[in-house]
């Protein structure tokens, strides 16, 4: 009788064991890239603030950063993705983005004027590019 018990709680001991191991293998579901809603604002030269929206795309674990102004994405090299902060750049923009706050600073370049525009990103619905 004693064997038969051991039998029977053997089986209840392995469910367990694997019910506690669960959230680790199911962990890489929360490496899917991110995406952010970001509110940019622009002070021009007459001080009229004017704002857009853009959102930004970016995934850790590919070391990807992308953003978009409507439909038309804009792919950023040298990206970096830390605890902290996630930066990238291409040849007329850069983008940096603090973590801790979700504040957000672009910056333009042209051949005689960089501008900037900064902003707060919220996380956006899945639906979107």
């Amino acid at each position: 009788m004693v064997i038969n018990r051991l039998f029977v709680r053997l089986p209840t001991v392995d469910g367990v064991l694997a019910f506690a191991y669960t959230p680790f293998l199911t962990i890489g579901a929360f490496a899917a890239p991110m995406r952010l809603e970001c509110v940019l604002t622009n002070a021009g030269a007459d001080d009229k603030e004017t704002t857009r929206t853009i959102l930004v795309v970016f995934d850790a674990e590919m070391n990807t950063l992308i953003s978009y102004q409507g439909a038309r994405p804009r792919e950023f090299a040298d990206v970096t993705i830390s605890t902290v902060s996630i930066n990238g750049s291409t040849d007329d923009m850069s983008i940096g983005i603090d973590r801790s706050s979700w504040s957000i600073v672009v910056q333009t370049y042209s051949q005689d004027r960089v501008s900037g525009e900064f902003g707060t990103c919220r996380p956006a619905a899945m639906s979107r590019p």
